[in-house]
């Protein structure tokens, strides 16, 4: 090395020195510090759709009837503002404070129906819960309908929401056979 260095020479002098215990300590507090302000910081939360007061079945909702609240986890089905649910009929009695969902609500879309399908054994209508996705399957393996969600499940019988397209054929189908449904 000569007398006179480049500022490249100074600094690899400086990466190949080891950091010093002050740099290091500094370093060591400094992350301490932010992990401790990350395990306070505040979560967003997540917006839902409450009952703003006891609410009986049948009731057709009002933007007085609702309000937004923020949940620290978030709900299934839930609604993220009030404009979806109201002019929409509660199914069932809702307490305050409780978050509404799809489920909660009579009046599926114009263009989707509910349909009763029977399985072949009760132990399949034990395995499909509400809400899951099916395909309904004939005997023949033809599919009838792809991607239906499931509202309820008693028995032997799978209550389905599917499209008006694919309900007419389903129930025709189900009046004859047991048909299966897939769990997507």
């Amino acid at each position: 090395m000569t007398l006179s260095s480049t500022g490249f020479d100074r600094v690899r002098t400086l990466l190949r020195r080891r950091p010093s215990v002050a740099w290091r300590r500094f370093l060591a507090i400094s992350l301490a510090l932010l992990a401790v302000l990350l395990n306070f910081w505040p979560d967003v939360g997540h917006p839902a759709v409450v009952a703003s007061r006891d609410l009986p079945a049948g009731v057709s909702l009002s933007s007085a009837d609702v309000r937004l609240v923020t949940l620290a986890a978030p709900v299934s089905g839930s609604f993220p503002g009030v404009d979806a649910v109201v002019g929409r009929t509660l199914n069932g009695a809702a307490r305050s404070g409780v978050p509404l969902t799809d489920f909660d609500l009579a009046g599926a879309p114009d263009d989707l129906v509910s349909v009763a399908v029977r399985v072949p054994d009760q132990g399949l209508a034990g395995v499909v819960r509400m809400g899951d996705r099916v395909d309904v399957v004939s005997p023949s393996a033809e599919v009838l309908a792809e991607n239906a969600s499931v509202r309820e499940t008693r028995g032997q019988v799978v209550v389905l929401t599917l499209p008006r397209l694919n309900a007419n054929r389903v129930a025709a189908m189900s009046l004859d056979h047991a048909l299966a449904v897939t769990l997507r």
